[in-house]
């Protein structure tokens, strides 16, 4: 079988052709050029991946690897798939002008925000914290494929073992979603960790900690950024609020939804 006939058997989408990307270790450019390549080596890996997909697995799980802010890194069933919309985080952090000496990452994951403002902050420090032991060993992984030198992960329950108290700034896209939409995920979701997205009974429970115990560890003048769910702009703002921060940013994403809230420390 042939890129042709495969892509006329099975249809011509997007996804089809990123699995025979992964498959043939080709470029998109050079598989359309080559229409005649002969796929028969891949062929029942490619059936093996349909699938899985038919099962709602993720591409991503399945590839093992997925690109964040131009940083190719990898992934598995210990940390979320990093997303585009956390992209946007990046993006706002990288276009302020503040003072980004030392940064805090809380609930690292894969290390995807870590990795992307160590890449682009070359006379930064960046720290990433999780508590899950599996997060940190992809995300210390990460580190050493992309050969970063100034960011380092360990292991914290929140604050539990950050012993610097003069951050520039504190990041976090923490769990968020409430018991009500845990219910109704989508199927793909259920293949991502659990504890990564349940935010408690409101989806609120980290942003609390992280905000009302922030001032221990932030310097003066010293920035809080978030990732939150659609529903959560509001409230966000006023415990920011409450606790002595001035909001700077609120950003919606791509769809439209509340995505983003920056906050500078009083």
């Amino acid at each position: 079988m042939n890129i042709k006939d495969l892509i006329k058997k099975h249809g011509d989408t997007n996804e089809n052709w990123l699995i025979l990307e992964f498959l043939t270790e080709r470029k998109l450019v050079e598989l359309k050029a080559d229409l005649n390549f002969c796929i028969d080596e891949i062929y029942d890996k490619f059936l093996e991946i349909i699938e899985k997909r038919k099962q709602n697995y993720p591409l991503q799980y399945i590839f093992g690897k997925w690109e964040f802010y131009g940083l190719e890194l990898y992934v598995d069933e210990s940390v979320l798939i990093p997303r585009f919309e956390t992209e946007i985080l990046v993006d706002e952090i990288l276009k302020m002008d503040c003072k980004k000496d030392k940064i805090l990452d809380i609930g690292c994951g894969s290390g995807a925000i870590s990795l992307a403002l160590a890449d682009n902050l070359v006379n930064s420090y960046i720290y990433g914290i999780d508590i899950s032991e599996d997060a940190l060993i992809l995300s210390k992984k990460n580190k050493d494929k992309l050969g970063l030198k100034n960011v380092e992960f360990f292991r914290s329950d929140i604050f539990s073992n950050v012993n610097d108290n003069n951050f520039d700034i504190i990041v976090s896209n923490p769990p968020y979603i409430d018991e009500v939409d845990m219910k109704t995920l989508e199927k793909e979701l259920s293949f991502e960790p659990q504890n990564a997205l349940y935010g408690g009974k409101d989806g609120l429970f980290f942003y609390r900690e992280i905000i009302t115990n922030s001032l221990n560890y932030l310097s003066d003048k010293g920035i809080l950024a978030f990732e939150i769910g659609y529903n959560q702009m509001e409230d966000i703002s006023n415990l920011l609020i409450d606790n002595g921060f001035e909001i700077l940013i609120q950003e919606k994403d791509f769809a439209g939804f509340d995505r983003i809230i920056i906050a500078k420390r009083r």
